[in-house]
């Protein structure tokens, strides 16, 4: 089970607190300890007991996990010249 089939409905959640703009231990208690049992079962994450140290891995292994999913692509145009590219008429 992935990270974004099971806590679906926490993703815009969780998205913020992987952008630092709240501690998610402190606005959604319940869920943290939800998210590092998932971890943990998991075998994706080893706790070392630090708290400090714990909270900063499980943030950015969600925040890896969250951008897995995530695919940038750009297009061009395949008929255009180099002086389309470049911004030149």
């Amino acid at each position: 089970m992935t990270l974004t089939s099971k806590f679906k409905k926490d993703l815009h959640t969780l998205k913020g607190a992987v952008n630092g703009d709240f501690f998610l231990d402190v606005k959604n208690p319940k869920l943290f300890k939800k998210l590092r049992r998932f971890y943990e079962k998991e075998g994706l994450i080893e706790f070392t007991g630090d708290a400090l140290d714990d909270y900063d891995t499980l943030i950015e292994v969600i925040g890896e996990d969250l951008n897995k999913g995530v695919v940038y692509s750009q297009t061009a145009n395949p008929n255009a010249t180099n002086s389309e590219f470049d911004g030149y008429n």
